[in-house]
C-alpha cells in the first residue's frame, strides 16, 4: 500500500535515492536492520541511519521525511 506512494514521490525526486527491498526475498536484511513490521521506510545519510517510519504515511510526509 505504500510503494505506489513512494514510486510517486521518487519519480519527481531525483535528489534521494529510493530502494526497495523484499523481505521475504531477503530475510537477512530484514534481520540486519532491524525491520519487524512492513511497510518500514529507513532514512539513511552518509551510510548511517538516520531516521526511521513504520507503517503507512501520506505522500507529503513521505516528501517530509525523504529530506530530513
Amino acid at each position: 500500500m505504500l510503494r505506489p506512494v513512494v514510486s510517486r514521490v521518487s519519480e519527481s525526486d531525483d535528489s534521494v535515492d529510493y530502494y526497495y527491498v523484499d523481505v521475504d526475498q531477503t530475510p537477512e536484511l530484514a534481520e540486519r536492520f532491524g525491520i519487524f513490521s512492513i511497510p518500514t521506510l529507513i532514512l539513511f545519510k552518509a551510510g548511517a541511519e538516520v531516521n526511521r517510519s513504520v507503517g503507512f504515511i501520506p505522500e507529503d510526509q513521505v516528501r517530509a521525511f525523504a529530506h530530513q
